[in-house]
């Protein structure tokens, strides 16, 4: 922008305060909200203008700075004229529009749009500069450069916004801003299809990249900072699409292509996911590159897919003979091992294989598995702290097998409940409870609390307790449960059952009664014996009594005698 110019502007400025200054106050500013605008435009012109021509005399950073007060200046304008222009279409609804204050906001349009379009040209200049200088720039630069340019492409943006919705007030106005407004639905159709030819390039050179830090197993800080700047160049050239599209939605034009590519770039799921015509026309683009890449890759993914199908067949194969030969192995071998044990080496033979297939799978599709598996030692350390519960588990169920103090099939007591162990895996136990409820307990749950195998041993003791009345035959009772422990079947002779006087109680004589059976005999000799016993002491007349009071009643006389 010229001196001239600017000088131009202040010397508008100032007649304007003077000429308006006298019939603003005649005006009622309460109803009439014009004068004051007028008043706050004229203030603001003449602002610019003295900032416009220290503009023109300034160097070096004193000139940065008073295009930064030009511009901030420039933007409360544009505010103020947007005031303006509702204030007059309310006034000309209501039959109260003043001629000179219209013609004074007609002639404030047509100065801003013709520095709208100047500072525009100066800010296109500037990308073009930054746009030059990349290829030559060195990958350290190249973030910083794209941040440069994206905050000139908003700068850009925002001018031919200000534009457009300036170019909408002259038409409230009917006011002529020139050739230029012709140009601007070209302007933006271009720049649309400029950006979004960029942004394509920028996403294809993305993805090279990605592949070549994929193919090539380690990542390079060059790559990483050239990825770095094109992701911030898709952020920057998104944002201007976005711009784009919004103000050629203003001026009625077809943004259907530019929607499209800004949900394929950034995923943003905003209102052009509700358009058929975007997601109708996304899917087809996909479904033509997956029919190109068919079409393209046929030959290479017969053969693929035949290797990966024998591969299953093979590994499975495979996976179902190591897993009876380690079995065979596993029973056949002189240590003793534990069911829970030998399930384990078993799963993990036919897991292993599986695995070898699923590596041999990847290297069949061109994944590089060598990084996957450097990487897993990194993975592992970061899930230990994510998975310590679970880890706590793992530490637990390997405690569990190489102690042993349980195996599948057996009764315990463990963790506050009593079953049947079902299955024991490296981070729980199942356990099927009397009742026929599958209870699976954390095996640090297990590990942790007192374990009671009722099962660990081939005999148990069957404890009973018999009582019999005061007056009731000691020694009959006592030889009557001995004869009832040496004719029942499932009573063992070694180790000796034991039938003693235990103890003299408060209604009955109480006898223990102690056989030994096999553990899987344990409730049929107790319910038997309990049984045979009663029905002895009945046929015998030997009582077995409930608990008794006795309750004394003393009457006394109406005397108190």
């Amino acid at each position: 922008m010229t001196a001239s110019f600017g000088a131009r502007i202040a010397l508008v400025a100032a007649v304007c305060l003077l000429t308006v200054s006298p019939p603003l106050a005649a005006q009622d500013a309460a109803t009439d909200p014009m004068p004051e605008l007028l008043a706050q435009l004229g203030q603001i012109e003449g602002r610019i203008g003295y900032l416009q021509l220290r503009y023109d005399e300034a160097v070096g950073e004193d000139r940065a700075l008073f295009a930064d007060q030009l511009s901030r200046r420039w933007r409360e304008h544009h505010a103020l004229l947007g005031e303006m222009v509702t204030a007059t279409e309310e006034a000309r609804a209501a039959g109260t529009e003043r001629q000179d204050a219209t013609e004074r906001i007609k002639a404030a349009l047509e100065r801003e749009f013709t520095f709208l379009r100047r500072h525009g040209e100066l800010v296109q200049g500037r990308i073009d500069e930054l746009r030059l200088a990349l290829p030559d720039a060195p990958p350290e630069d190249l973030f910083a450069l794209e941040i440069q340019l994206t905050e000139a492409n908003i700068d850009l943006d925002e001018l031919i916004a200000a534009a457009t919705q300036d170019i909408e007030r002259a038409e409230v106005l009917a006011v002529d801003l020139g050739p230029d407004v012709a140009l601007l639905d070209n302007r933006l159709e271009d720049r649309a299809a400029t950006i979004a030819a960029r942004i394509e390039m920028t996403m294809d050179r993305r993805t090279a990249l990605n592949d070549r830090v994929t193919k090539a197993g380690a990542d390079t800080v060059a790559i990483r900072a050239e990825l770095d700047a094109l992701q911030e160049k898709i952020y920057g050239t998104t944002t201007s699409l976005r711009t784009m599209v919004s103000l050629m939605g203003q001026r009625d034009l077809n943004t259907t292509n530019y929607e499209r590519l800004l949900l394929e770039a950034t995923g943003d799921l905003g209102p052009s996911v509700l358009d058929p015509e975007v997601v109708g026309g996304l899917v087809e683009d996909r479904w033509q590159q997956v029919r190109d890449w068919l079409r393209s890759q046929s030959g290479g993914l017969l053969i693929k897919a035949a290797t990966i199908v024998f591969v299953l067949f093979l590994f499975g194969f495979i996976a179902r003979l190591a897993k009876r030969l380690v079995s065979r192995a596993v029973l056949a071998s002189k240590v003793e091992t534990s069911e829970i044990f030998r399930r384990l080496i078993v799963g993990a033979a036919s897991k292993a294989m599986w695995l070898v297939a699923f590596l041999m799978i990847l290297s069949v599709l061109g994944v590089n598995v060598g990084p996957m598996l450097a990487g897993l030692g990194i993975a592992g350390f970061v899930l230990g702290f994510a998975l310590q519960d679970t880890l706590s588990n793992f530490a637990a169920g390997l405690m569990i097998m190489f102690y042993q103090p349980f195996d599948v099939g057996d009764v315990v007591g463990a963790a506050g409940v009593k079953g049947k162990v079902e299955s024991v895996s490296l981070v729980s136990t199942v356990i099927s409870t009397f009742d026929n409820q599958v209870l699976i307990l954390p095996n640090n749950k297990v590990w942790g609390d007192v374990i009671n195998n009722v099962t660990a041993q081939d005999t148990r003791r069957v404890d009973l307790i018999f009582g019999i009345g005061y007056e009731d035959d000691a020694e009959k009772a006592q030889q009557i449960m001995q004869e009832v422990l040496g004719a029942h079947p499932m009573v063992l002779a070694d180790p000796e059952p034991v039938v003693r006087l235990h103890e003299l109680g408060d209604s009955s004589v109480n006898f223990v009664c102690r056989p030994w059976s096999r553990t899987e005999d344990y409730w049929d000799v107790y319910w038997d014996v309990t049984e045979t016993v009663k029905r002895r002491f009945d046929a015998e007349g030997i009582t077995i009594p409930f608990p008794q009071r006795d309750v004394h009643l003393y009457q006394h006389g109406a005397g108190g005698e």
